[in-house]
């Protein structure tokens, strides 16, 4: 069966004979084994436009399909591939849709000739013309015509005559029909997994010889986890519907994004991000986030995708006017969000100094709330962007009632307020309750990572009862875009880690019972679990990640164990253990240090700060460089404003050493988590339980847990048996003091 993406809702004024096309094409399709797009991301500067409508298909390979809504009188005559023009269409005089079309197909050409086994897959073009039929344009003279421009014509659109018209088209480059093989790569390359950008790689550093216990050079081995990584990153990414739904549909009003760790949320944002600006290069857009480690991913991931969509022609720094990449909060030397806004109402910005004591997050939203109340004192408007994409979401609210505007959350509803409304449709008779104003506001969260909050971002959290009850009205905007999607795929973190985050985050396995969790069968199927057992006391819930919904290829491979327990007598054994460690990883495993490698301190801001320096201190007494974020340098403990780099998460050969706040939306392929011992000093703080969670899913392929005089207590006796349950985990339900289901 055929799947296919609406990129953007068609349907509207003016769109209703395209809309034709897209359906009889949807019809003719439907049975084969096709990929088609409404709209499908590609621009250049010579065709500004996008493919109205693209067809990948095993045995037509590549075809576009460029649709023009032209009445035949409006053609005054055609020569070659160039149309004539009684009236402008779009502004021109004259129009070349074959050639559009044409370019088009060579940039897709170009874009899969990048993986050897697509050089030779056949792709043809076409111009459809729903509001002329066979007879009009024979009438007007344009039948010898036909072998200059093949034609889809509006009495045409029944699914034989489509095929028909699309194996009359001459090839632009030729090839046979796809094999198996070939057509898997095919769909990966249209899709996000085939085009992800390469991977931030570390700088290997000159080597210098590692030493041991007793001062012997570390040797190498065989089986090192280099080529285990190098193996399992040359396996093809499939093909994600739903990653094509979220990254390359724009909805015309809010859209929820609920995905796990590791699931691609960052990449998908960017990726909407790009598409977006690309498509209307006239909105102004700002993608936000809050942890400002993010902001040099999160500018790549961007640039990447623009480069990507128009063959290289378009980037970030061409596109900051219009396209901002903004901090939640922002700096003096860096534009954030609510700074940005604040400027905009014509009232000083508020800073960390001159807000009450609070988290990060208390103060942020203390200060939103202050701001919306000084627009509306002053009667200025907050309507700055046309869209805005917020990443993180769950750190950006707060379960503290002082911080709301009325009953919403305040950043969320700044973010409401600073969106113009998405322009409607004049009805044709009036409504007797008008729908309500749509702003396209999307924002993607995972409420397992919350670390300063035990709040929700669902609809009614944020936007208030009202207007939650009007948007949740239905599933899909007109077109098929959905309003809220749940992504149940992780593909960073290898499921025997990622069940592991979850059992401990949650508390699944503790003696007296889970903490959090979901308590509905179909709420775990939505974020990758098979579930057995039924959800009331006292019953047992038996739960497996398959494969498909865990993709990375390192569980396929032979290795250690993917993710380890130690109980150390002392602190020192731990960080001395720790040590060891990463030289083996340096030394025999292949690895370098930045960015292969991750140490994430656990608990509480005093004793994280602690445990960071001593961690810091071991590295350095080892003779390994380390990193703390935040720093400008690499091997320094603290560097104060303004010898800092606030965005600084990695340093090319140095171990990175970070809280959990300051790691969250990063990743390495060996994580070290140290410090579990302050998790068991308070093991039901839900909390310190999503520390755990976010600190384990950080891995890409290993992950190792450690904490001092563990022995005997009630943690240490979860995680064994947490590990032990390798893929399968059952546990006695019993209903959670925080309920995590999609209430939506």
């Amino acid at each position: 069966m055929a799947d296919f993406i609406v990129t953007e809702t068609y349907g509207q004024a003016g769109e209703a004979a395209e809309g034709q096309v897209f359906d009889a094409v949807k019809a003719a399709f439907a049975r084969r084994d096709a990929l088609g797009f409404w709209r499908y991301p590609l621009t250049t500067r010579d065709s500004a436009k996008e493919p109205d409508i693209l067809i990948a298909d095993p045995e037509y390979g590549l075809v576009v399909i460029e649709v023009k809504n032209l009445p035949i009188t409006d053609i005054a005559g055609i020569a070659g591939y160039r149309w004539d023009l009684r009236r402008p269409y779009f502004g021109k005089s004259f129009i070349n849709p074959y050639e559009q079309a044409r370019r088009q197909v060579q940039l897709l050409i170009d874009l899969t000739a990048r993986r050897s086994e697509l050089a030779r897959v056949p792709a043809r073009a076409l111009v459809a013309l729903p509001q002329v039929t066979r007879e009009q344009w024979e009438a007007a003279g344009f039948d010898g015509l036909l072998q200059e421009t093949p034609l889809l014509l509006g009495d045409e659109l029944t699914s034989a005559r489509v095929l028909r018209a699309i194996e009359r088209a001459p090839l632009i480059r030729y090839g046979n029909p796809l094999d198996e093989g070939q057509w898997r790569a095919l769909r990966s390359a249209l899709g996000t997994s085939g085009s992800l950008p390469g991977r931030a790689e570390p700088v290997p550093l000159p080597s210098r010889p590692l030493l041991g216990r007793h001062g012997t050079p570390v040797p190498a081995a065989p089986a090192r986890k280099i080529d285990l990584l190098r193996q399992a990153q040359t396996a093809m990414k499939d093909f994600d519907l739903q990653q094509e739904l979220i990254a390359k549909t724009i909805p015309p009003g809010p859209q929820r994004i609920r995905g796990i760790a590791g699931s691609g949320k960052t990449v998908l944002l960017a990726q909407k991000a790009a598409n977006m600006h690309l498509k209307h290069p006239e909105w102004d857009i700002a993608l936000v986030f809050f942890c400002r480690s993010l902001y040099d991913q999160i500018c790549r991931q961007v640039d990447h995708w623009l480069r990507h969509a128009s063959g290289g022609e378009r980037t970030l720094q061409g596109a900051r006017h219009k396209l901002r990449i903004l901090h939640a909060w922002g700096a003096k030397e860096q534009p954030g969000f609510y700074r940005t806004l604040a400027q905009h109402v014509g009232v000083p910005p508020l800073h960390v100094g001159n807000t009450p004591d609070g988290s990060p997050g208390y103060k942020l939203l203390y200060a939103c709330k202050a701001l919306i109340s000084d627009a509306e004192r002053l009667g200025r408007s907050l309507q700055v962007f046309d869209a805005v994409l917020i990443d993180e979401g769950q750190d950006l609210v707060h379960e503290d009632e002082t911080l709301r505007h009325e009953d919403k959350q305040a950043f969320y509803w700044l973010a409401h307020e600073s969106l113009k409304p998405v322009p409607r449709d004049v009805p044709l008779f009036s409504e007797a309750t008008p729908a309500p104003e749509l702003r396209r506001l999307i924002w993607a969260y995972d409420e397992a990572q919350s670390l300063d909050t035990l709040a929700i971002p669902t609809a009614r959290a944020l936007f208030g009862e009202k207007l939650a009850k009007a948007l949740n009205q239905g599933v899909t905007y007109r077109g098929g875009i959905k309003k809220s999607e749940v992504m149940h795929r992780c593909y960073r973190t290898p499921g025997p880690i990622l069940l592991a985050a979850h059992a401990l985050g949650m508390g699944l396995l503790r003696e007296q019972g889970m903490l959090a969790g979901l308590t509905q069968q179909e709420h775990w199927q939505k974020i990758g679990y098979e579930v057995t057992g039924a959800f009331r006391a006292g019953q047992e819930i038996t739960l497996r990640r398959p494969p498909e919904h865990s993709p990375n290829p390192l569980t396929t491979l032979p290795s250690e164990p993917l993710v380890t327990f130690h109980s150390h007598r002392s602190r020192d054994v731990e960080l001395g253990t720790l040590v060891e460690a990463i030289k083996r990883n340096l030394g025999e495993d292949g690895l370098v240090a930045s960015r292969h490698i991750l140490v994430v301190v656990l608990g509480g801001h005093p004793d994280a700060k602690m445990l960071q320096a001593r961690v810091f201190g071991a590295l350095r007494h080892a003779g390994l460089d380390a990193y703390i974020p935040g720093n400008r340098d690499i091997n320094v403990l603290h560097q104060p404003y303004p010898n800092n780099d606030p965005n600084g998460f990695w340093r090319d050969g140095a171990v990175t050493v970070s809280p959990v706040m300051q790691a969250k939306g990063n990743e390495a392929d060996v994580v070290y988590v140290v410090g579990l011992d302050h998790i068991a000093k308070a093991e039901d703080d839900l909390r310190l339980r999503n520390q755990l969670f976010v600190a384990l899913s950080r891995s890409r392929g290993w992950a190792h847990l450690s904490g001092v005089g563990m022995e005997g207590t009630g943690l240490a006796g979860e995680v064994r048996r947490v590990l032990d349950a390798g893929n399968v985990l059952t546990f006695r339900f019993q209903p959670p003091k925080r309920h995590l289901d999609d209430g939506e």
